[in-house]
């Protein structure tokens, strides 16, 4: 089982890297992992798979970047976080609340991450 504090740090690495570090971002997750983002669409399997996930997200606007916001609770190899997604669309900043559910091998790695999104909450940002 991976220590807890090794996880927090990946979660802060994911969310750190999302904006412009594609491979740092990449290699947080384990080979064989899955994603499904958001939750009742299609699951990913394997890294090719996450990365056209990232290469679409970031393609969507102008920047993407995520924004923790609260605890990360870690209990064994399992973690769940809230976080902002903050797209910027046509020099307009948006919001939108997000909450993931990851697993993680013994090296902290992902396998497994579910994003629970509503897309209808996305709002111009505040700040």
């Amino acid at each position: 089982m991976a220590d807890p504090e090794l996880i927090r740090k990946t979660i802060a690495d994911y969310v750190a890297r999302f904006r412009d570090d594609r491979d740092g971002w990449l290699a947080l997750w384990a080979a064989d992992a899955t994603m499904e983002d958001p939750v009742g669409s299609p699951v990913r399997h394997g890294i090719d798979s996450i990365a056209e996930f990232y290469d679409q997200s970031q393609a969507s606007a102008d920047s993407v970047e995520l924004r923790a916001d609260g605890p990360v609770i870690v209990l064994g190899n399992e973690a769940s976080f809230r976080f902002f997604a903050r797209p910027t669309l046509g020099g307009v900043a948006f919001s939108l609340p997000a909450i993931d559910v990851m697993t993680f091998d013994d090296d902290a790695r992902i396998t497994s991450q579910r994003a629970f999104v509503d897309f209808a909450m996305l709002a111009p940002a505040e700040d």
